[in-house]
C-alpha cells in the first residue's frame, strides 16, 4: 500500500500513470529504471521539465523511491552547480522520508543532514518553483508526519 505525502495534491507534471506499487528496499521487487534519456533543462525553465514535475507528483503520491529516481536522472544531466545541489537535496529528502517510513530514524537523520547541506548552496526563498524554507525546516528534524508539500509556483 502506498502512503501519500499529500493525498489530494494537484498533479503538476505530465499525466503519466503511477507505478503499480511503491518500491521499498528489502520489501518489494525493484522496479525498472525510468524510461527515456534525461535531458538538461535550465533551472529557470523548470516548468518545461516533465521529469522534474513528474518527480513532484510521485513524491506527493508516496512513490518516494520513484521520485528519487526521476530527480536523479535530471541531476546527472545537469550542468548547473546550484541546480545539482538543489536536486541532490530533493533526492536525499525523498530518501530520508523513505527511511522514516521504513522505521530507520537514524538513517533518515543522516540523509536529512546531507540534504540540508546541499540546500545550503541554494540562495533565495524559492528555487525551481519550490519554497526552500519548508524543506530546510523538515530536514532539521525530520518526522514522517511533517513531510513538506512541494508546491511549485
Amino acid at each position: 500500500m502506498v502512503t501519500p505525502v499529500w493525498p489530494d495534491a494537484p498533479r503538476v507534471g505530465p499525466a503519466r500513470p503511477f507505478p503499480a506499487y511503491a518500491f521499498v528496499p528489502g520489501r518489494t521487487p525493484r522496479p525498472p529504471e525510468p524510461e527515456g534519456e534525461p535531458r538538461h533543462v535550465p533551472p529557470e525553465r523548470w516548468r518545461e521539465d516533465p521529469a522534474y514535475l513528474f518527480g513532484i507528483d510521485l513524491y506527493h503520491a508516496g512513490y518516494l523511491w520513484e521520485a528519487h529516481e526521476q530527480w536523479e536522472g535530471i541531476w546527472k544531466a545537469s550542468a548547473d552547480d546550484t541546480q545539482r545541489h538543489f536536486l541532490q537535496g530533493l533526492i536525499q529528502l525523498a530518501a530520508a522520508l523513505l527511511k522514516l517510513r521504513m522505521g530507520n530514524a537514524r538513517g533518515a537523520g543522516k540523509l536529512a543532514a546531507r540534504a540540508h547541506a546541499h540546500l545550503a548552496h541554494v540562495r533565495g526563498e524559492r528555487y525551481m518553483g519550490l519554497a526552500l524554507a519548508p524543506l530546510r525546516a523538515f530536514l532539521e528534524g525530520p518526522r514522517a508526519e511533517d513531510a513538506p508539500r512541494l508546491v511549485p509556483r
